[in-house]
């Protein structure tokens, strides 16, 4: 069988930025930073999924957020989730 690909650590789409800066294989979580086009930053984290069809790790879409994926305005509130995974602070 084929190694599953993996997520890229730096990517742009949409002329946004994408750097990974975490990925705990313990709670299976990734953690990306998110550049826009005027400077503002935000961070996701969200669940490894692996994409079955293609043999690749995906990165969230838009319906994903919410649900497996989340987004912060500060590192500290992602940096929990990649952490703990997926369990609100109580």
């Amino acid at each position: 069988m084929e190694a599953i690909k993996e997520l890229k650590k730096e990517f742009i789409k949409n002329k946004e930025r994408f750097i990974q800066i975490g990925y705990n294989p313990q709670t299976e979580v990734y953690l990306y930073k998110r550049i826009f086009p005027g400077g503002a930053i935000v961070y996701e984290v969200f669940k490894r999924k692996i994409n079955k069809r293609f043999n690749c790790v995906s990165y969230p879409g838009n319906n994903a957020f919410g649900y497996w994926a989340l987004t912060f305005p500060k590192y500290e509130q992602a940096r929990y989730y990649l952490d703990n995974g997926f369990i609100k602070p109580s």
